[in-house]
């Protein structure tokens, strides 16, 4: 039971009160049997334990209903918790692992993995029912008869370990049907990505439809419907045995001997009363089964690392915005300020490379030894495939060097403090994002008025409106999300701005404004910019070029001398 041994680690205080009142539940109910049979029995005469009846009626139904209601408050609010932990861990997984292995796993732990584990809390109070009903009822029924007892355990023993060797086979199907659900994921992602293409060319859709997205979901009902087989065979060898266990009793009492008719009815009763609570107990395993590899492959994304004991309470103040905002603080230590202006940037013997087919080294970028002196406007060039974005990558702390060092002002950037570098960058990049909000901008001195005088400049006051920081529509042309993106980068107000083929998507008069204008105006107010750019009109504007080649700094094209200013 590792479900069971998570959950009371994870909230004992709540899982031991469920379990209490489950229990009382359950002795209730099995004292609500022990009246029914007095009565048929003749034990008990008219009316005279009616107060007891409704009294004990009243419990189950009031206890079943706190425990339910404390379970799923404590579910809702787990799996709320267990969600935002996956959104820290996905900020904390290093950009190349992302693009090297994607996001599905992270996508199928919020969408499937973190709802098996909330299932399976909800299910707890009753299967705590069913546990305390079986095992009272075993009490009971030796009460009524040793001898039948001991029939029924030596049954129940054989059935549980028939039913463990049927489903040697069930883990293995559950994991592969889980292992191609995430493989579904990344296909449905593929399919949004290249949707445009999909629509342009009817054939390639039809391959890709037949070909890829046919087979991993065929694979994924295939692997499912495997397991639910097993669980079918498994649910109906179980029903057969129970009626084979009344047939055993009713032609194979006699050789035990000294069993009155009366007894034999009480116990038949009184076992087909608890058979479902004890068939729920043995089927039991297998949702367990499906909760611990939901529990294992949350695991090895590295949740549960900040989770600890929690009761409901503490859920609710550990999920709130401040108490977020302020554990966020103290994981990427953003409490160390970053520098204003003044930023000198060196990169000693920096390397990285990307794995080949076969695991055979594929692109090596580096060693790249270079000085970015504060306030230098520095142009990157190269053509396609010479290390261009990898460099900015690592320069801007998105990627950790295979080896080599980068440091801010004499700080060595590591993984400790490669977060609070990051900070000091503005970027742009080719494929940036752009966000409907300026979201971790409240505090900055900008206001909408400001945003809307930026949006006049770059005209696109006519397509979007800002109110409290938020756009009215993101839904503009490629040139316009570049402008719409440089804004809001231009309002973060960073040290060092990094541009990746901004020009690339702009008209001529946009081309000529961020040449001329925007960098120059960034330049002048101390900011270190490092632009990607094969505009070579516009190379005068630089205080200095660098040209990448194969993922080697090749030569200087342009050296200015005097200090930048």
């Amino acid at each position: 039971m590792r479900i069971i041994r998570f959950l009371f680690r994870y909230a004992p205080g709540v899982i031991l009160l469920t379990s209490v009142i489950s229990v009382v539940t359950g002795l209730s109910t099995i004292w609500l049997l022990k009246i029914f049979n007095d009565h048929l029995r003749g034990v008990v005469d008219g009316n005279e334990d009616i107060w007891r009846f409704i009294g004990l009626c009243t419990v189950a139904a009031v206890t079943s209903f706190i425990a339910r209601v404390s379970i799923a408050k404590l579910a809702l609010w787990s799996s709320f918790d267990l969600r935002l932990q996956l959104g820290r861990q996905w900020i904390n997984t290093p950009l190349a692992e992302l693009e090297r292995e994607g996001n599905s796993k992270l996508l199928a732990a919020v969408t499937h993995d973190v709802d098996r584990l909330s299932e399976s809390m909800r299910s707890l109070p009753s299967l705590l029912v069913d546990y305390t009903v079986t095992i009272a009822a075993f009490f009971y029924l030796g009460y009524l008869s040793w001898q039948l007892l001991l029939l029924l355990v030596l049954f129940m023993l054989a059935l549980t370990l028939s039913r463990e060797l049927m489903k040697s086979g069930l883990q293995k199907h559950l994991r592969e049907a889980h292992m191609f659900a995430e493989l579904m994921l990344a296909t449905y992602n593929a399919m949004n990505a290249g949707i445009k293409e999909l629509k342009m060319n009817m054939a390639r859709w039809n391959g890709f439809y037949a070909g890829e997205l046919y087979d991993v979901s065929s694979k994924h009902r295939d692997k499912n419907y495997s397991a639910e087989l097993l669980f079918g065979v498994i649910h109906g060898y179980s029903e057969v045995a129970f009626f084979l266990f009344v047939g055993l009793m009713i032609y194979g009492a006699p050789a035990f001997g000294g069993i009155t008719n009366a007894t034999m009815i009480s116990f038949m009763v009184a076992f087909l009363y608890v058979r479902g609570n004890m068939d729920r107990v043995i089927e039991s395993a297998s949702q367990f089964a499906r909760a611990g590899i939901a529990l294992d492959n949350l695991e090895q994304l590295g949740v549960f690392k900040h989770a600890t004991s929690l009761s409901v309470a503490e859920l609710h103040s550990r999920t709130s915005r401040d108490r977020l905002a302020t554990a966020i603080a103290n994981d990427l230590n953003l409490g160390e300020r970053s520098h204003a202006s003044g930023c000198n940037i060196e990169l000693h013997g920096l390397r990285h490379t990307y794995e080949g087919i076969g695991g055979d080294h594929g692109f090596e970028f580096g060693p790249i030894d270079l000085s970015i002196r504060a306030g230098e406007l520095l142009f990157v060039t190269g053509g396609n495939g010479s290390g261009k974005t990898t460099f900015a990558k690592l320069l801007c702390g998105l990627y950790a060097p295979l080896s080599g060092d980068v440091t801010l002002n004499g700080v060595r950037v590591q993984d400790a403090n490669r977060t609070w570098y990051a900070q000091h960058f503005g970027t742009v990049f080719s494929d940036s994002y752009l966000f409907s909000k300026l979201y971790g901008a409240e505090d900055l001195p900008q206001t909408d008025q400001v945003i809307r005088g930026y949006l006049r400049e770059f005209r696109l006051d006519d397509k979007v409106q800002v109110n409290d920081g938020r756009f009215s529509t993101v839904s503009l042309s490629q040139g316009q999300r570049k402008r719409l993106a440089l804004i809001t980068t231009y309002v973060e107000d960073r040290p060092i701005y990094l541009f990746d083929e901004w020009a690339a998507d702009q008209d001529p008069e946009f081309r000529e404004f961020f040449y001329q204008r925007i960098l120059p105006e960034l330049k002048a107010k101390g900011k270190t910019v490092i632009v990607i750019s094969h505009d070579d009109r516009y190379y005068h504007v630089a205080d200095r070029i660098i040209k990448l080649e194969g993922g080697h700094l090749a030569k200087k094209i342009m050296q200015i001398e005097t200090e930048p200013g």
